[in-house]
């Protein structure tokens, strides 16, 4: 007895296809949806865990918001969060981001602090200049949503962006995540009343082998797009945003002239507010490590450079309403 074979005309089997793929991607956002945002609930203070959105509630208004990586995360671990609200005497949150975060990671937590209903009068962004140059610090960084519960739409962020889909995928993951109080705390408490023993000259130079190792200079102008792209941000949330070099201990730092160039140049056509402190404040008593600011260096950067600049900005805001 022969055995009988059926034939699926092509245009059914690909219908079927098709409608088998779209209910798994309907059943897939569903789950996606249905775990976005369960963990709104939970909030910290900026001292107390190094995640955004465990702090960014919702229709909030700050006078102050700081980007930057790790040197600006460093403003608000252990005490210095207070430090910098009593001596500015402004209400601030700090969006920067540990682990080396980039103008990509930057613009997504801008967004997504803005997508919250919030407001900011001043945004400043503390510009280390490898960001301009570093793929680890934008679309390859694996540390910026690591202490981040899931958000739909900071998932579509990541897609519109075009992170690589290992990002994405890490971050969906994060979704079997509910140890927040342990896994966005600050791994090393106290490092910021620390002081620099003394500027290791091999180490600098060894800071410096490392970041031309991680440059893509190729990469620098695809970079600088997003830059403008927080700035249009701000400028559509009616908040002004200015950028700051922080002070470097080496000197000649690789690509700095570059950035300090292209951030003229936008500070001029974007009517941004930009200031380079690169070389200002090497003393080593400032400093906890060849990077970060201690307790002391962040008291007298705020009292001796930040708060003139609020000034000065908020001045050029008056002369120009």
């Amino acid at each position: 007895m022969q055995s009988k074979t059926f034939y699926i005309p092509p245009c059914k089997f690909i219908l079927k296809l098709l409608i088998f793929s779209l209910l798994n991607m309907a059943i897939m956002l569903c789950l996606l949806f249905f775990f976005s945002g369960r963990n709104r609930d939970i909030h910290f203070d900026n001292r107390e865990t190094e995640s955004n959105l465990l702090v960014t509630g919702k229709n909030d208004h700050y006078d102050l918001a700081i980007l930057g990586t790790s040197r600006g995360r460093v403003f608000s671990r252990d005490s210095n969060h207070q430090t910098m609200e009593k001596i500015l005497g402004k209400k601030v949150i700090n969006l920067s981001k540990g682990g080396g975060g980039g103008v990509m990671p930057a613009k997504i937590h801008l967004s997504h602090f803005y997508r919250m209903g919030n407001r900011a009068d001043h945004i400043i962004y503390f510009v280390d200049p490898w960001i301009f140059f570093c793929p680890i610090n934008n679309e390859n960084n694996t540390f910026f949503l690591r202490d981040e519960p899931f958000e739909i739409s900071i998932l579509w962020d990541l897609i519109i962006n075009r992170f690589p889909s290992q990002r994405i995928i890490s971050y969906i993951q994060m979704i079997a995540v509910d140890d927040w109080q342990g896994i966005s705390r600050y791994a090393a408490p106290d490092l910021d009343k620390i002081t620099l023993k003394k500027i290791d000259p091999v180490k600098l130079e060894e800071a410096r082998k490392h970041y031309l190792g991680l440059y893509d200079y190729d990469k620098f102008e695809y970079y600088s797009r997003f830059a403008s792209d927080i700035n249009s941000l701000a400028k559509e949330h009616k908040s002004r945003i200015s950028y700051i070099i922080l002070p470097i201990l080496m000197k000649d730092f690789p690509g700095a002239d570059r950035v300090d160039k292209k951030l003229k140049e936008i500070g001029i056509k974007e009517g941004v507010g930009y200031y380079n402190l690169i070389d200002q404040m090497h003393d080593r008593h400032f400093f906890y490590d060849h990077m970060h600011f201690n307790n002391n260096g962040v008291a007298h950067f705020i009292k001796t450079y930040l708060e003139q600049i609020l000034k000065q900005e908020n001045n050029h805001k008056l002369i120009n309403q």
